[in-house]
């Protein structure tokens, strides 16, 4: 036998909202029920695994910062605040504000 081989068994929906969603999306989508089901647990999956762990989004950024951003900005520039007019500029703003 295959490591990843996978055996089908059948699956009873036992929730009649389930079934009720179900029929509404795979009329939706023109899929069987089967590949609605397989499409929405791959997209289940994928948002899963890039979701945001508490802290591991700053961790992140603060590693990044540290090690690619920071090195990248000039000695003398470092701790400059930026003038309303450069702020302005880089927002793509206007002398209206927009």
């Amino acid at each position: 036998m295959e490591p990843f081989a996978v055996r089908a068994m059948p699956l009873t929906l036992k929730n009649p909202d389930v079934e009720r969603l179900l029929d509404e999306v795979a009329g939706l989508t023109g899929e069987t029920k089967t590949e609605a089901v397989r499409r929405a647990l791959v997209e289940r999956r994928e948002r899963l695994r890039f979701r945001v762990r508490p802290g591991g989004r700053t961790e992140r950024l603060d590693r990044f910062l540290a090690g690619e951003a920071w090195p990248l900005v000039p000695p003398d520039q470092k701790g400059r605040r930026l003038t309303p007019d450069e702020e302005e500029q880089i927002l793509g703003l206007g002398p209206e504000g927009a």
